[in-house]
């Protein structure tokens, strides 16, 4: 009779300390699960702003103006660095499909928004924004497709995650 007690007792204990890990490992997925969700909104938020700010700095843009050369190149570098930390997210196996086509689209913008500070970086150097005039608006056309993706595709990664 004691040794089925101490045997039940043990059994239960043992299937507690499990219930407990098992638990605990949920909570940490679910911990960095909700990370990534808040990474990729400030990310993306970021890059709305950034982009929002290279417009401006595109409207007033002068090459001959070192002032607005330099904040040109500062808006730039501050979302080309907002794209970069948007393919360094890592993620869980829940998520990897919306991050694969995030990435790839954060890839792709990235690789516009530098070309386009490129010719910007050319246009100071030479002071001939030519290139830059008649280039610029086809970039940011198809930077724009990536840019409304990403949008919506963080969204889509905060809708899912709101309602899982």
């Amino acid at each position: 009779m004691k040794k089925t007690v101490f045997t039940r007792s043990m059994i239960l204990v043992i299937l507690t300390l499990f219930v407990l890990a098992v638990s605990g490992c949920n909570m940490e997925l679910n911990n960095r699960n909700n990370q990534y969700v808040a990474d990729v909104k400030k990310l993306v938020n970021d890059s709305v702003n950034y982009t929002r700010k290279l417009r401006q700095q595109d409207e007033a843009f002068d090459c001959k103006d070192s002032e607005k050369l330099r904040g040109y190149l500062l808006a730039a570098d501050d979302l080309i660095n907002t794209l970069e930390k948007i393919q360094k997210l890592r993620p869980s196996d829940e998520f990897d499909d919306m991050d694969d086509q995030l990435k790839k689209d954060s890839k792709n913008a990235l690789t516009l928004i530098s070309q386009i500070k490129a010719m910007v970086v050319y246009a100071g150097e030479n002071g001939d924004d030519s290139i830059y005039r008649r280039e610029k608006d086809d970039y940011f056309s198809i930077y724009y497709d990536y840019y409304d993706s990403m949008k919506n595709i963080s969204s889509a990664i905060q809708t899912y995650w709101r309602n899982a």
